[in-house]
């Protein structure tokens, strides 16, 4: 991964972009995404019309951040943080445009503890060694089957065995303010991982790449405010579709993916108003579409009287498909305001 001037690109302060408006001036702590807009009195006056912006209305402290830089068999990897750090979930996609997106959304590389690894196939952990490499003071946290699969499996350096942190499926543990929770779901991957996220009564679980629900795996996501799962492929586009008959047959293989309606008929069954958020993920290319995996579940949950919406600034559960070459805007997950 070339250098790309990343020291002089993360050195440079917030205080030094200019701002949107005059009268409005941009501070930031040390904890990577924790922003606070402050007026100031050497500039415009004030419209006293306009009610007074106070930092209880601005992004909550108790709050999951999300963003999904791209889901797919082309690359995976997204970031789930808080005010105090955060986490890539797998490195399928390349560092720089990872590192531009994080700078973006006003987030520091440097407060983030390191990549979890799901499984070791391609589109999961192309990037694991160059991320490491440019980012010290990450880790690879994976089994450490998952290591082994992913040293066996493809060409990279051994040396990333020197980023390795072990962890085991329920076991849980605490990083970057959160406490992670490994979980066993079904793929042809090596020693593959779900994970829950949890953080100040918050839950957020990421399912990705597994061809059934596993029981371990309902059991974390029957408690999630914010869930990441996979809707990979619509069986008719699959069935009709030009893959040979034996990729066919491990795409719907029960070790596989998970198609739309399988999806849909799952969050049916454990949507409740606690589950806020779901993420369509990995969406194939050729098998698949954002519109037709997106109306599948729409119609499947909200025949149980949940109301789905896109905006998830409005009440109801928040229902969207991950982009499958582009970042995600980023998502702010926290518990509804009290009327």
């Amino acid at each position: 991964m070339p250098d790309f001037k990343r020291s002089h690109r993360l050195s440079r302060q917030l205080d030094d972009l200019p701002g949107l408006f005059d009268y409005v001036d941009i501070s930031r702590n040390d904890i990577a995404g924790d922003i606070i807009v402050r007026h100031t009195e050497k500039t415009l006056d004030a419209d006293p019309d306009l009610p007074e912006i106070s930092e209880s209305q601005l992004t909550p402290r108790s709050a999951l951040r999300f963003i999904s830089f791209g889901s797919g068999s082309s690359g995976n990897c997204s970031y789930i943080g808080t005010d105090r750090g955060g986490l890539l979930i797998d490195a399928g996609v390349e560092g720089r445009y990872v590192t531009e997106q994080l700078l973006h959304n006003g987030i520091d590389s440097d407060s983030i503890s390191g990549i979890l690894l799901t499984h070791d196939h391609s589109d999961h952990v192309k990037y694991a060694y160059s991320l490491l490499r440019y980012n010290r003071h990450m880790r690879l946290f994976c089994t450490p089957k998952t290591l082994n699969g992913l040293l066996r499996r493809h060409s990279i350096s051994r040396r990333i065995k020197d980023y390795h942190a072990p962890i085991y499926k329920e076991f849980p543990f605490d990083i970057a303010g959160m406490t992670v929770t490994a979980f066993e779901v079904s793929h042809d991957g090596t020693d593959n991982v779900g994970f829950a996220l949890d953080y100040d009564g918050l839950r957020m679980v990421v399912a990705t790449d597994t061809g059934h629900v596993t029981e371990r795996a309902d059991f974390y996501m029957r408690d999630a405010d914010a869930l990441m799962i996979e809707a990979n492929y619509d069986a008719e586009m699959l069935r009709h579709g030009p893959y040979p008959e034996h990729l066919k047959a491990r795409i719907a293989s029960s070790s596989g993916h998970l198609d739309n309606a399988d999806t849909a008929a799952y969050l049916a069954r454990i949507a409740s108003p606690r589950l806020r958020h779901i993420f369509l993920c990995h969406l194939s290319h050729d098998n698949n579409c954002p519109e037709i995996a997106l109306s599948t579940v729409r119609s499947a949950v909200e025949r149980t009287g949940i109301k789905i919406t896109d905006n998830p600034l409005v009440e109801g559960m928040h229902l969207s498909a991950l982009p499958r070459f582009a970042a995600s805007r980023l998502f702010v997950i926290a518990k509804p305001r009290q009327q």
